[in-house]
């Protein structure tokens, strides 16, 4: 059994959603990813990069669109391969990046995969903290009537920090309703944009003033990974998930990871949980699977890694 913490939906309005929308800053982000899922569309990296060169605007994104509904990466295809590969949980991230004024993919449209698939997916809901009033309700209505489990957000693409004061009322919201919080914490590609939105350290009094709050640090604090560790060891509500890295990359000397690896089968079991964005990282998740199984984990730390640690914090 598997609990995967960090994925998407292998679809135009989530996977394919920074092709689409290309939102200003994301240059970044298509350059690192946009070649990865051209297998997700049925395109060599070569047809994606001469696609993206020869089409732009609205041109573009219809071709990419009507890819992303005819590729081989259907939804049917993806549960197939979820429950072939041992995913008994599967997250799905529903992000609210809509800035002070936009609309964000409404958690409706999560609800109905839930309702669909019952028993596939944990669902995640997303935080604007620029729209607080009306984001905090949709995020306590995903909690309370639409069976989400949990809360997602990006800090740097807000312009916030993890401790900002805006995020405070969502923190209250969770702690009380008993609902993880999954926070980015490692850098982020937007051309723009400060890569130390993504440091630990803006977690740490947030979890001084919610020591009942169970927070996942999404993609593992890299490169930061020492004080990630520390954090992790001395606060209990902390959470490590290793999504959007390849996992040989982990296990392999001096790629920033050594202190993770160097604790995992001590001090810090308890607190780490698997996590893939297998789709964005344009692996298939048996690879993943197959890498993470090199780890030198003990067998019973890849049980609590894989399974039983995410089980508690999302109380399965």
């Amino acid at each position: 059994m598997i609990i995967d913490t960090s994925n998407t939906l292998p679809t135009r309005e989530m996977l394919f959603a920074d092709l689409f929308t290309q939102q200003p800053g994301m240059e970044g982000y298509l350059k690192l990813f946009g070649a990865r899922w051209s297998g997700w569309l049925g395109l060599t990296p070569e047809e994606f990069n001469e696609m993206a060169d020869t089409l732009s605007g609205d041109k573009l994104r219809e071709a990419l669109i009507e890819l992303a509904e005819t590729g081989p990466i259907s939804m049917e295809n993806f549960i197939k391969t979820l429950r072939e590969a041992g995913i008994t949980w599967s997250a799905v991230h529903n992000m609210d990046e809509s800035g002070p004024t936009g609309t964000p993919l409404s958690n409706d449209y999560v609800a109905d995969i839930l309702k669909k698939y019952p028993g596939q997916f944990i669902a995640f809901s997303g935080y604007n903290p620029h729209q607080q009033v009306a984001s905090l309700a949709s995020v306590e209505r995903a909690l309370t009537t639409q069976g989400f489990k949990a809360v997602v957000f990006r800090p740097f693409v807000h312009g916030c920090y993890a401790n900002d004061q805006r995020y405070y009322p969502l923190y209250s919201l969770c702690e009380k309703m008993g609902a993880p919080v999954w926070i980015h914490t490692s850098v982020n590609w937007m051309a723009d944009i400060s890569i130390y939105y993504g440091h630990p350290r803006y977690l740490e009094q947030v979890l001084i003033d919610f020591p009942r709050l169970n927070i996942i640090a999404g993609h593992g604090g890299w490169p930061w990974v020492p004080d990630m560790v520390l954090m992790a060891w001395k606060y209990d509500n902390l959470y490590i998930d290793t999504s959007a890295h390849r996992p040989k990359y982990i296990a392999m000397p001096d790629t920033g990871w050594d202190m993770f690896m160097r604790y995992a089968n001590s001090t810090i079991q308890d607190k780490i949980c698997f996590g893939s964005d297998w789709l964005s990282i344009g692996m298939t998740i048996k690879d993943v699977l197959r890498e993470v199984d090199q780890w030198p984990l003990k067998d019973s730390v890849k049980e609590k890694f894989f399974y039983s640690n995410a089980a508690r914090i999302f109380n399965l």
